[in-house]
Order: C-alpha cells, then structure tokens, then sequence
C-alpha cells in the first residue's frame, strides 16, 4: 500500500531553494518528468496538494494535477479542481472547474477556468459569494473577474446579482474590497422615491491619495426639485491633529422654488471639524497640555442640513460654531474662545448676539501658607457683538479662599470658604448707558461627615453634610440677562450622597439628596434628587428630578430605563422635562428590539415631543439577518424644518425604507415616501 512504497518513491528536490515532496502509492520516472498515480501527496514551502494524478516536470518546474485536485496555500486559501496546473517555483497556476476561498476574505470564487499567482487571481464563467455554496441565498455571476492579491480588490466584468437563481440586477462593471483598506472609488448608491421631489438617486465618489487625508464627493440629483453637490475632506495633518472639512450646495428648480414658497433657491453650507493638541506646548516641557478645538458651520439656511448627507433625527434652531483653546500646567489654565451664532428660524442674523473672543485665566487650588489654607483665581472676559441692537463686554473676577479642617479622628470635617467676585461692563451702542459694575463678597461654611460599613450581604458608603451660604456686601448692579451673572441668596443646603454594593463589590444604587432652603425669606428654593439603580449589567433605572418650591412646580426631569430581560428582548426608555425662565419642555424616546430568533429582529422606536403633541420621528420595521446578508423593512415618520420667504416651517415625511445589506460588498437602500406635509411652526 502507500505506506510500503513510500520509502523509495519519496522525491526529494531542491528548487530555487524551495523544496518539494511528492508522495504517491504508484510512481515512475520518464525521462524529467515524475508520473505519480493513486493518493498523490505534494509539500512544499507554500502548497499541500492531494490529487488522484500527478505529472512533475524537474526542468521546467512544473506540476500538473488530475482529478479531484485539492489545495492549500498558506494557512487561509483553499481550492478545489479537476484539473490543475502550477509552476512550483513561481506560484503560477491555471485551474478548470475551480473552486477557490479565502479564511480572512470570508468570500468564495467558482469558475469554469482560472489563473493565479502571486499578484493576481483571475476568473471567466464564475460567480461569488459569501454564503454557502451548496444553494446560496446570493451570488453573483460574472463573465470576467480578477483579484487583486495585493490590494484584496475584486473587479467584475457584466455582473448579474442573483438571490436564490432569481437575477435581479445587472452591472456592466461592479468593483468591490474584500478588506477595510480605504481605496479610490464608487461607494454605495442612495436611491428614493418621494411625491413631490421625485426620484433620488446620490453617487458617492471616494477618493484617497495618500495614508493622511482622503476626499469624498456626494454629487445628488432630486428630478422634481433640483441638484446639488456634498463633499468631506478628512485629513490628519500631524500626529497630534486631525479634521474633517464639510461643503456643500444644493439648487432648486425654480418651479419647486416658486411652489414652496423658499426663502433661499440655493442652499449652502460649510463644515469645519479639527482637533489638535499640540501647538506650543513641545516648546514649553512635558508638564503642558493643550488643545485646540474646532468646530464651526455655515450655513444659509437649514435645508442645508436636510438636504446633505447626514441623517438629522431633530436640527436645533440655532446653529452654533466654536472656537476654543487652552493651555495648562499643573498649576495655570489659560483659555480663549469664540462662538458664533446662526439662527435658521430667521430670514436673517443681524440681531442675533455673537459671543467673540473671550479670554480666561485660572489659577488652581493651590495652598497658601498652611495646606489647610488654600486658594484659585479666575478672570475672564468675554465681548458680546450685533450688526442691529446694544452689545457689551464685560470682565469677571472672582477669588475664593478656603480653610479646611477635620476633628475627632476625622469624624467631622469643616470647611470654610470666602469668596470675592467683580464684573465690569462696557456697553455699545446703547442710548441709556455705558458702564456698569457689581462687586460682592460671599461667605460659605460647610460640616460634613464620610461613613462606611459592610453588613451581611451588602456594603453601604454615606457621606452626609451641610452648607450655609451667606452673602457679605455688595454694590453697584448689571442689568442684562446675557450676561449671566450668577445670582446668590442666604441658604442652607443639607446634602446626602449614599452608594450601595453587593458582596461582589458590584455597584447596586447611587443616591443623592440636595435641598436649598433660603433663610431670610424663611422659605425653600428647590429640592433635587438623582437615584441610580443598577439591578445587573443588562438591567439600570435613572431618574433625577428638580422641583422649584418657588415656582411651585417641577424644573426639571430626566429619566432613564435600560432592560435587558434576556438575550431576545432589550428596552430603552427616556424622557426629559424642563420648565424654567427659556420655556417648557417635555421629550419621550423610547425603542425595542425583540430578537425572535437568530434570523428575525423586530425593533420600534419614537421621538416624541409631548409638549407640541407631534412626534419628531418615530420608526417601525424588522431585520431578517442571515450570515451573508441581511434586509430591514421599516416604516418611518420624521419632521424637517424649512426655511421660507414667511419663516421657519415644518415638513412631515412619512414612508417606507427598505435596506438590503450584502456581506462584505456593502447595502442599498430604497426609500418609498407616502406622504409629505407642511405645517407652521
């Protein structure tokens, strides 16, 4: 058997040093070539080849393979042929009847013929996919195909997409990256349907040059209302910086422009994102840190942001850009700032308040004289600036100094702190005054206690205080509500802070208890509490609430639901409340997703505004997952806001989306709008 001959049909060759074994149970020798017949057994420094035949070729080094050919290059590719044909010195090879898959690429190639080496891969009558191969879910089948070894990129000639044997799209020409490499080229479309735009069709254009910035064009067309163009430039332009750079423009038809009554027919924005943290600071020792902090928009109008790239589930009003820089050592904080401001419920911004530059210097607590003597220091200015209307800039000063002390073996701890503030402000353009200033000093004392004790089953942290503050002398007064000058009464506020742990050390529950009460009006101001409850890692409530006892009514509320109950079904609920001098609010989000078995995910989830009585979005839908590809299948309701020549208004869109996913080439979406309507706001 093989066994027996083994011994002395074994060959043995050297090969560009390379060597090559070659195993059979019935071989012979014909002149340069080696026949081998029957359980052939091929090593080498790259292949393990088994195949019923066997034909090697000392000369040309060459080997050509017979019958149910099976191959294994390296430790991830695999083949299976009837016929094959490789150049063991050059890893060249051509197969017939090929099968071919990668363990890193997930994907798997069958072709009538094909060739390979070190570069290339290429393949005529074939089809791929990354399902199963007996009965794919999908496939698809090409004339022409090559990969590219180097690059993981698969280029297809006269593409046909096929789901079950049904072909359901063609492409003359479809590339796709079997990795996460960033390359040059055409991403995944965005098609949709809606009544009054009419079809969407949006081709993003990829492009990367080198390792540290690549550019991405979004050029758009809506047939009923108009074309336009979105692009991103991401860039890293240090190793301690980086950025992203936004623009785009969209242009109404003019019939489109005329029925809807547009404030703008161009629409056009400009984003800027960048980080950086490092300017100066390699100049100044290793102690700094610094950051610079970018962000800023421009936009004409807010169809900038509905129309663009990015999915907006609620677009504020008012849009802001920012500025900020700071630079810090273990004892200074240096900060300057800027915020601009564009509100899109205007047809213009020529009232509306800017806040550029501002300045802060502040020294942190540091000790003075005693480590129970400490002290900081900040000053900060800010100018405030309109085209139309009163402006100002002001400068605040503010100096606390602080004594701490604790007894009975730290039992009971006391702290004292004086604080000293100054603001001065210089108006603009205001008929009724020019200057104005305001100088007070406040007192606050604080008594605390920190207590910890373990129990049977649980361990209970506790840290219970008191603090009085007492406002010392005054003068002088500012009269502008932007300026926003904290106002300080006489109050005592007792204060309990308490965390409860399991035996494992696990967090269960976070509470915290504060009261202002208000002494000379012999009256409470506000009372808060947060609780956290932590019932396991799948399973939080949160819920922190503020009630104003001068309002008599709740200011505040926010709570938060997290349930896991099982691995099928989680929960996530929220609603926030707020009723204070800016207005009302009240917002619920909530969504689920049951999970019904490892194909089928049924997820909902709305955006309510309950103060308005309308959702700001709501969704509903499911996802069929399979290993190679998934589909989900919602029906979706949001509201965008437009700018219009008689102000802001709201639009309400409304229809079905349907996503398909092909793992690894990517997904399509299709958008089938059913209603869309337009309210004020």
């Amino acid at each position: 058997m093989w066994r027996n001959f083994s011994f002395f049909l074994a060959t043995s060759l050297t090969l560009n040093a390379a060597q090559v074994d070659i195993y059979a149970t019935n071989a012979k020798k014909e002149g340069d070539k080696l026949i081998a017949n029957q359980d052939v057994v091929i090593f080498s420094d790259f292949y393990f080849i088994t195949a019923n035949k066997a034909i090697y070729n000392e000369k040309t080094s060459e080997v050509e393979l017979f019958g149910d050919v099976n191959i294994l290059r390296g430790q991830n590719e695999r083949s299976h042929s009837n016929y094959a044909r490789i150049k063991l010195d050059t890893n060249e090879a051509n197969f017939e009847k090929f099968f071919f898959a990668n363990n890193d690429l997930e994907v798997w190639f069958k072709s009538d013929k094909s060739c390979l080496d070190d570069k290339s891969f290429k393949a005529t009558l074939s089809s791929v996919s990354s399902c199963n191969v007996e009965s794919p879910d999908w496939e698809i089948k090409f004339s022409e195909g090559r990969l590219d070894r180097e690059t993981n990129f698969v280029h297809l000639y006269n593409a046909r997409l096929y789901v079950k044997d049904v072909p359901v799209f063609y492409m003359p020409y479809f590339g796709f990256s079997t990795d996460t490499q960033r390359r040059t080229g055409l991403l995944v479309p965005k098609f949709s349907i809606k009544g009054d735009e009419g079809f969407f069709y949006e081709q993003p254009i990829y492009f990367t040059m080198q390792e540290n910035w690549d550019l991405q064009f979004n050029p758009q067309i809506r047939t009923h209302r108009g074309y336009g163009l979105y692009s991103t430039l991401r860039f890293i332009d240090s190793a301690s910086s980086m950025g992203e750079w936004n623009f785009g423009v969209f242009r109404e038809n003019t019939d489109y422009f005329k029925d809807e009554n547009l404030e703008n027919q161009t629409h056009v924005g400009a984003e800027l994102k960048y980080l950086r943290t490092d300017l100066i600071k390699s100049l100044l020792g290793d102690n700094f840190q610094e950051g610079l902090w970018i962000d800023a928009t421009y936009l004409n109008d807010v169809d900038y942001l509905n129309l663009g790239r990015r999915d907006y589930k609620d677009v504020n009003s008012l849009i802001t850009s920012k500025i900020n820089y700071f630079l810090a050592d273990e004892n200074n904080f240096y900060g300057a700032y800027g915020k601009y401001y564009i509100d899109t419920s205007k047809t213009h911004n020529k009232d509306t308040l800017q806040e550029y530059p501002s300045f802060q210097y502040h020294r942190f607590l540091n000790s003075l004289l005693d480590e129970r003597i400490r002290y900081s220091f900040d000053v900060s200015f800010n100018n405030y600036y309109r085209r139309v209307g009163p402006y100002a800039n002001n400068l605040n000063l503010s100096l606390p100094l602080s004594y701490h002390n604790a007894f009975f073996d730290n039992f009971l701890h006391f702290a004292f702190t004086e604080r000293l503030d100054a603001s001065f402000v210089n108006y603009s353009n205001d008929p009724q005054k020019e200057h104005e200033h305001f100088y007070r000093n406040t007192h606050e004392f604080d008594f605390y206690t920190d207590l910890s004790k373990a129990y049977d089953s649980f361990f209970h942290t506790l840290n219970l205080g008191v603090s009085y503050i007492l406002p010392g002398g005054k003068s002088g007064g500012i009269s502008e509500d932007y300026l926003n000058l904290e106002k300080i009464d006489e109050k005592l506020n007792p204060y309990l802070v308490q965390y409860f742990y399991n035996e494992n050390g696990e967090k269960k529950l976070k509470n915290r208890i504060d009261v202002s009460y208000l002494s000379r009006r012999d009256e409470f101001e506000e009372s808060k509490n947060l609780i956290t409850y932590y019932y396991n890692e799948n399973i939080s409530l949160n819920n922190e609430v503020i009630y104003s006892h001068l309002d008599r009514h709740f200011s505040n509320i926010l709570s938060q639901i997290e349930l896991g109950l099982n691995p099928q079904f989680n929960w996530e609920f929220s609603h926030a409340y707020q009723n204070d001098e800016y207005g009302k609010y009240s917002f619920i989000g909530t969504r689920a997703n049951y999970y019904l078995n490892a194909n089928y995910n049924f997820f909902g989830g709305i955006w309510l505004d309950t103060q308005r009585a309308h959702a700001n979005m709501w969704e509903l839908g499911y996802t069929y997952q399979r290993k190679c590809w998934n589909y989900s299948l919602m029906y979706k309701e949001r509201i965008d806001p437009k700018l219009t020549s008689a102000g802001i208004s709201a639009r309400n869109q409304s229809g079905f989306y349907l996503v398909f996913n092909f793992y690894p080439l990517g997904g399509v979406g299709y958008d089938f709008a059913l209603q869309d309507d337009e309210n004020k706001i």
